[in-house]
């Protein structure tokens, strides 16, 4: 994807500003510090330079798996200095949750059904927009999206690969979108052609969202409520997961198909916000 391409280019980038151009074996540990001090310099947060370090320190094993060299691990180990952690996403109180659904039903337009559909499955904002309109399900006894690949949007990961009960607002919000479109998109002014307009999306819905929502609280914030409900009706971790396609912890979760749609349906049916 455009972004994974953009980190990289990104990453090498700083590195050659900060340490220059250089034979990938002539870095010394002088320069791996170097590369962290001045990222964090120039207003990175730790996390940021953690991840830049990650970047440059998987690239340089690849290159040196691939032509038999001995492995360089200048950027192993770097010490960067603790800091307070980052806030956690807050997720969404109920009664909000409740209040946008309603408006997002009385505006009735294609961003309000994305706000709708994410609001009461958990999708991610890239997962919902990249839905084709083969991957809803609405004339069944347990009404589904199917999350999985296509060309125009990746997932993020192996677990992402999932189904996921329509209830509430999310059936409401479906069933709109599948009158209204007329191609193979459930959102074709988010994603039509080859990509997924999830970055100009979600600037546009959170911009929305902003005088509804407390501070801090975004369009991903209803994918953290989801889990809090699920966990309020002592829902069994595992069916959790396997909601929101968060990764299995144990080896046994590997093992066989997976939950039933119907299992997860329960579920799902009883965080409904009414």
């Amino acid at each position: 994807p455009k972004t994974f391409h953009q980190s990289l280019q990104r990453a090498v980038r700083y590195l050659a500003l900060a340490c220059g151009d250089k034979p990938i074996d002539t870095y010394c540990r002088d320069d791996a510090n170097h590369y962290r001090d001045n990222l964090l310099n120039h207003g990175l947060s730790p996390v940021s330079v953690s991840k830049s370090l990650s970047i440059i320190r998987a690239m340089l094993n690849f290159v040196c798996r691939e032509r038999d060299m001995e492995l360089i691990n200048t950027f192993s180990g770097i010490y960067i200095e603790e800091t307070e952690p980052a806030e956690k996403r807050r997720p969404v109180p109920t009664p909000l949750i409740k209040s946008v659904q309603a408006e997002c039903k009385a505006i009735d337009d294609q961003a309000r059904w994305v706000i709708a559909l994410i609001s009461d499955t958990g999708l991610r904002l890239s997962e919902a927009l990249g839905l084709a309109t083969s991957d809803v399900v609405t004339n069944s006894p347990t009404p589904h999206v199917i999350v999985q690949q296509h060309n125009w949007r990746r997932l993020k990961t192996s677990a992402s690969h999932r189904k996921v009960p329509l209830v509430g607002a999310s059936l409401w919000a479906a069933k709109q979108a599948l009158r209204s479109t007329d191609t193979d998109r459930l959102f074709p002014k988010y994603c039509l052609g080859q990509t997924t307009k999830a970055n100009s999306a979600s600037g546009a819905l959170n911009k929305w969202l902003r005088t509804r929502l407390p501070e801090g609280v975004v369009i991903h914030s209803f994918r953290h409520s989801i889990r809090d409900r699920l966990r309020n009706v002592e829902c069994p971790p595992e069916i959790a997961d396997a909601v929101g396609g968060w990764s299995r912890s144990g080896v046994g979760e590997r093992y066989g198909s997976g939950h039933s749609i119907e299992v997860l349906q329960k579920w799902m049916k009883m965080i409904e916000v009414t």
